[in-house]
């Protein structure tokens, strides 16, 4: 016998009389006698306050809590949830099938409980979602799943009898569309910007505004926090987007040849000049300039920028015909440009013209659980190889990741989960299989933060660290190492009392391990070790 013969709701007498009710009222009854029906602990009614929004309504049940309140769900982040919206269909989650909880950050559910959601829907317009948990596993069976189907059209009608509802369906219509443009558009940057963090938000509300405004922006944060990520982001969605977007690593160009590679040469203009070649300038004409690692760009060339940011004008090398370019200057670094104002090695003019719109993007260990949502989606990426097609993140696996400062941010977590695919030979990643880099960062997790100061005095002293400490990453490490030397030498790096000799090393080996640890000799003779900390 089916759901359907053991029990009817045409059976109460206020739903005979559903439609002389409120609609909040008719709500209520529904979850009411649903909740006389189907075995559940939590069922939740949202509403699609936006096409990007999905924002509780009701919720009910003995796993209700206060922060459920007013709980709201970014589709553009929940790309799972907003297919499930598309196909408009129930979905049963399996007790075995692996997902992300709709209330994850909210709600401690058990792995394999029974999880239903159901869209809904008026006519073919997206309005809402009705989900039903229960902390047991298999509590809904197949003809649950078909009642509930029956039942999300009946509360997706009493949400349409309000009048914000109604006019939401209009607008709905045309901002869905709106927002489906945007998303096709600009999917490739949006795949690198995952998050649903408070301080992410922040980055990609700011993301927004600044794009549509043509005016330089400045990127700051640590190393592989996804700056080029961010400006790809800026470009995309700019009315420069149809133009070129040219990304310029500063660290890496060569003295010598760092205004050529930037501003072009003329024919002639050097040994080797057999043509004349044009600049990234002229090659980003219309468009975008990303110019990373600002920090690093040589003091000579500072200048030259300063007059393009100023009047769009430059001469190639070996030219005098100045050269126009229509160009939006997006720079990032991960070094404090006011201490290396203060070092004499960035002009302060520049940082004033560059400094008009600044993001700040924050480290992986401060944007809460995104990291296991970075994760799923790296996860996602790799599931398109062959042969990977059932990889998958175990919980020990979440947890781990979760538990992980993730000190070379998102780029270093995403080395991590390449690497625990391989070893997971294509199934489950579990804890162990991201272990080596866990271990790496967190060993001493108890122990508190890592002191580089304590670092920079042992080497100094040449006292050995006991066994039984944390040791720190060796890039740390070497650091504070080469930090302790400077401020030994007093910041000098040539001749017998310099770094280089106290290293035991040539000194142009220890520059060119100070650029690639970012570390400025400068700097060194003005502040002291503390300021790396």
């Amino acid at each position: 016998m089916s759901l359907y013969n053991e029990i009817s709701l045409n059976k109460r007498p206020e739903i005979q009389q559903i439609e002389l009710l409120s609609p909040e009222r008719t709500m209520e009854i529904v979850l009411d006698a649903l909740r006389d029906l189907v075995d559940y602990e939590l069922a939740v009614v949202m509403r699609l306050e936006t096409p990007d929004r999905l924002v509780v309504r009701k919720a009910v049940g003995p796993l209700n809590t206060p922060r459920l309140d007013g709980y709201s769900i970014s589709l553009s982040q929940r790309r799972d949830i907003a297919r499930l919206l598309e196909q408009r269909e129930p979905k049963l989650f399996g007790e075995h099938e692996e997902h992300l909880d709709t209330y994850y950050d909210v709600l401690d559910l058990p792995d394999g409980h029974s999880c239903l959601v159901a869209p809904l829907y008026i006519e073919s317009t997206p309005i809402g979602l009705l989900t039903l948990d229960h902390r047991a596993c298999n509590r809904f069976s197949p003809a649950i799943v078909r009642f509930i189907s029956t039942i999300s059209k009946l509360i997706s009608v009493s949400m349409a009898q309000s009048d914000t509802s109604r006019s939401l369906i209009e607008k709905t219509k045309a901002l869905t569309e709106e927002r489906n443009r945007l998303l096709n558009e600009s999917a490739d940057a949006f795949r690198d910007l995952v998050g649903v963090s408070a301080v992410w938000r922040r980055v990609l509300d700011a993301v927004r505004l600044v794009a549509v405004a043509d005016v330089p922006v400045l990127l700051t944060g640590e190393t592989g926090t996804g700056k080029e990520q961010v400006a790809r982001k800026i470009h995309q969605l700019s009315h420069r987007a149809s133009g070129p977007f040219v990304a310029v690593n500063c660290s890496a160009l060569v003295s010598s040849l760092a205004e050529s590679e930037l501003f072009g040469h003329e024919k002639g203009a050097f040994s080797g000049a057999v043509a004349m070649r044009r600049g990234r300038f002229e090659l980003a004409d219309g468009g975008t300039l990303f110019l990373d690692e600002i920090g690093d760009l040589p003091l000579e060339l500072q200048p030259k920028l300063l007059r393009v940011l100023q009047d769009g004008k430059f001469e190639r090398v070996g030219g005098e015909r100045s050269v126009s370019a229509d160009v939006r200057i997006i720079a990032a670094t991960n070094i404090d440009l006011e201490s290396a104002i203060a070092a004499g090695t960035f002009r302060e003019d520049l940082w004033y013209r560059l400094h008009v719109f600044p993001i700040h993007l924050p480290p992986l260990r401060e944007r809460d659980e995104d990291a296991a949502l970075l994760a799923e989606y790296f996860v996602s990426q790799i599931r398109r190889r062959p042969g990977f097609e059932s990889l998958a993140l175990s919980p020990s696996a979440i947890e781990r990741i979760l538990a992980t400062e993730w000190r070379g941010n998102v780029r270093e977590l995403r080395n991590a989960i390449e690497r625990a695919a391989i070893l997971a030979r294509g199934g489950s990643i579990l804890a162990e299989h991201l272990a080596p880099t866990v271990n790496a960062y967190r060993a001493g997790r108890g122990q508190g933060p890592y002191n580089v100061n304590r670092i920079a005095a042992l080497a100094s002293t040449g006292v050995s660290e006991p066994s039984s400490t944390y040791f720190p990453p060796l890039e740390d490490a070497l650091r504070a190492h080469i930090l302790a030397a400077l401020k030994k030498s007093g910041g000098k790096i040539y001749g017998a009392n310099g770094a280089a000799s106290l290293l035991g090393m040539k000194p142009t080996t220890l520059q060119s391990k100070m650029k690639k640890l970012g570390i400025r000799s400068g700097i060194a003779r003005k502040f002291d070790a503390s300021n790396f900390s």
